[in-house]
């Protein structure tokens, strides 16, 4: 129904650029259209219909394929497509970021005040698993943690250790490479001392045992010496721990299936901090990275000491 007169506007063609105001016979809308679209409509749908009326009206007579309509846009033309599809680049970005705006935080409907989502420790960093799961939750979290990343699950499993690994002092002595400085007071104050034949067990023997969580492990001894005797340095302290014992006892299978003797020792002395200093000063001994500037730090307040 048009409920105005028409509106001639200046231009290469005034047929078409003549609007006119209707209102929809449907749904009683008020809208703007130019003459030719009003006319060619009503000879399709012998009445004036708004765009979503037109749509449904076309579902009807089968112009258009079943889909839903709203807000007069038939979501079918879009379906399966991306929003670069749709709207092109710089459009798509732009709705993205306002969906984002309106999803994120506590605008999101799941916020439940504490996190939603995959990963916690980017919103609550600095907080342990307890003050974010309660002590039940956490305690399971930290098994399926141990079960996915322990034995033969561990990426590590079966392989030599970084060298550097470790918390204790490491470098190398004459080439050799050493993980403490009790496995270097082994070298020097027994193995040279003695001339004894030796190699790095490290490199080429691999034990394998099972942990007392039940869990695949492999262990490697630190020297092979004479080509008999498979030695392990560690300090008394630890000699008996549940641990030790496991690797020493599978250590000992492995020896006795390929005609060799497990010792597990601690060299009782000690190097000291004078004999570090000249076997560096000769360039028998240099430290990984991270102990060069222990060491660095060290030599300074020994100095100051004096």
């Amino acid at each position: 129904m048009i409920i105005s007169e028409v509106i001639q506007h200046q231009g290469k063609c005034k047929y078409e650029s003549q609007r006119i105001f209707l209102i929809c016979d449907d749904c009683n809308k008020e809208y703007e259209s130019s003459l030719y679209s009003q006319i060619n409509g009503f000879n399709i749908y012998s009445k004036d219909l708004c765009r979503g009326c037109r749509q449904r009206e076309q579902i009807k007579l089968g112009i258009r394929g079943i889909q839903y309509v709203k807000a007069g846009i038939a979501s079918s033309l879009s379906k399966n497509k991306s929003y670069i599809d749709r709207y092109g680049i710089q459009k798509s970005n732009e709705i993205k970021t306002k969906i984002s705006i309106k999803t994120s935080g506590e605008n999101n409907p799941n916020f439940n005040g504490v996190w939603h989502g995959a990963n916690p420790a980017i919103f609550q960093k600095g907080k342990t698993l307890i003050e974010l799961y309660g002590l039940e939750k956490s305690s399971l979290i930290k098994k399926k943690l141990s079960i996915k990343s322990s034995g033969e699950n561990n990426p590590m499993y079966g392989k030599l250790s970084p060298n550097g690994s470790g918390n204790g002092w490491s470098g190398w002595y004459k080439g050799w490479f050493f993980r403490s400085l009790r496995e270097l007071s082994y070298m020097i104050y027994v193995i040279e001392r003695f001339s004894l034949k030796w190699k790095n067990a490290e490199q080429i023997i691999k034990i394998k045992y099972i942990n007392y969580d039940g869990s695949k492990r492999t262990y490697r001894p630190d020297f092979l010496i004479e080509d008999k005797y498979l030695v392990e340095i560690k300090p008394k302290s630890l000699q008996s721990s549940p641990l030790i014992i496991l690797k020493s006892n599978a250590a000992r299978i492995f020896c006795k299936d390929n005609n060799l003797i497990f010792k597990i020792r601690e060299c009782r002395k000690t190097i000291a901090f004078d004999v570090i200093k000249e076997l560096k000063d000769n360039g028998y001994l240099k430290f990984t990275e991270k102990y060069e500037q222990k060491f660095k730090q060290k030599f300074n307040k020994h100095v100051n000491e004096k």
